[in-house]
């Protein structure tokens, strides 16, 4: 086995390591947290490397990464990550402000043909012939002591990621995709992404409230607001103190008292004994909002979705393109993007929130999408070509 990396556990380490990043400057930087059960992540470790080392620091011993935050928060900095969302979250949180110079490397090979979220496993191995191991899945990074085994582990994850993000960068500029890859690097420092969803929203995450009315909305409304503040309060799971099949079963049929709460599937007994009271307060609020204050019922419940055959056939031109360009379709358009411009082409409903109908989507693919919804492309197979093709329509033809 190789030696293990440094463990750093004093704010004089973190502070020498800040320096070092500064001057190398870019980093590559990965997370290793504990979130099965806690309302926010508890970090066990963060890996740091250079072009010239690697570190990791114990996250339990040195609680203040602020040292890092000016390296993280500047924009002329590369931050390197592979499948990053979750730290990129944990960060902005920390930080009060996003990751800037984000470069993932996953994102990254999505435009180069590895695939919609490839691993990092497996793209060191295709991409730099580097083999490392992922025995350390499942580690409590909450524990102490750490064995040699798991410091080699969480050194690995970030040792290869520079030279990874050069070869990639190198590939995407032979390839002439530079632009779109940065387009959507430069997405994940949206600070929107990170936003709090306000108490009146929460209602929308929980599954199955496109099923209700607006009555039952307004109740599950403030059941869902509820939840997430005695949440965030006991940090522990939203779903640890009630599932969401409790939540549309109450907003579908209240009860009134804490004899009826203890007789529904779902709550234990300590929950009522502890939230009881809160849960009937929700009910109680929601029960008494007017109806001019009911949140508005989903879409499905107002008219039709767009046609499936015509959804059908955008999905279709979408494959097309992402087999020609070697992009996963996803990347190019997903479900909802594909719905939601079938939607604009049947019934006009706004295209601003179209992804695909913006920036380097809008030009590989989006343009033609409007046109075959307008009826102004049809597709056919070309079997000299071996691929589906878009021809423009003849005027006056079927």
């Amino acid at each position: 086995m190789p030696a293990p990396p440094p463990l750093l556990a004093t704010p004089g380490e973190l502070a020498a390591l800040a320096a070092q990043v500064g001057a190398a400057g870019r980093l590559a930087i990965d997370t290793e947290f504990m979130w099965e059960r806690t309302y926010r992540p508890i970090l066990g470790v963060v890996q740091v490397a250079t072009d010239t080392s690697t570190a990791v620091i114990d996250t339990l011993a040195v609680k203040d990464l602020s040292p890092l935050f000016p390296l993280l928060r500047d924009p002329k900095v590369p931050v390197v990550l592979h499948g990053g969302g979750q730290d990129l979250e944990i960060f902005a949180a920390l930080m009060g402000a996003p990751v800037r110079g984000v470069a993932d490397t996953q994102v990254m090979a999505a435009f180069l043909g590895y695939g919609l979220q490839v691993g990092l496993t497996m793209l060191l191995e295709r991409v730099l012939k580097v083999r490392i191991k992922k025995d350390q899945t499942y580690t409590d990074w909450t524990r102490r002591p750490l064995n040699a085994g798991q410091l080699v582990y969480a050194r690995e994850d970030v040792a290869h990621l520079l030279p990874l993000y050069d070869r990639l960068r190198a590939d995407l500029k032979t390839r002439g995709r530079t632009a779109w890859v940065e387009e959507e690097l430069r997405a994940l420092e949206d600070a929107g992404r990170f936003a709090e969803l306000p108490d009146d929203e929460r209602y929308r995450t929980v599954r199955g409230w496109q099923r209700l009315g607006a009555r039952e909305l307004a109740v599950l409304r403030e059941l869902a607001a509820w939840r997430e503040r005695s949440a965030a309060r006991a940090n522990i799971r939203p779903n640890f103190i009630a599932n969401d099949i409790v939540l549309t079963s109450l907003a579908a049929r209240p009860v009134t008292s804490i004899e009826e709460l203890k007789q529904m599937r779902g709550l234990t007994a300590g929950t009522v004994d502890r939230h009881g009271k809160g849960i009937l307060a929700a009910l109680r609020a929601g029960l008494a909002c007017p109806p001019e204050r009911s949140p508005e019922p989903p879409a499905r419940h107002r008219h039709k979705g767009p046609p499936p055959g015509l959804v059908a056939l955008l999905r279709a031109a979408v494959q097309a393109v992402a087999e020609r360009e070697d992009i996963a379709p996803e990347v190019i358009a997903s479900g909802r993007d594909i719905d939601a411009l079938a939607a604009y082409a049947v019934d006009g409903s706004a295209l601003d929130d179209v992804v695909v109908a913006r920036g380097w989507r809008r030009a590989l693919v989006g343009q033609t999408l409007l046109a075959i919804a307008r009826g102004e492309l049809a597709m056919r197979y070309d079997a000299g070509r071996r691929e589906v093709v878009a021809e423009a329509v003849p005027r006056g033809s079927l």
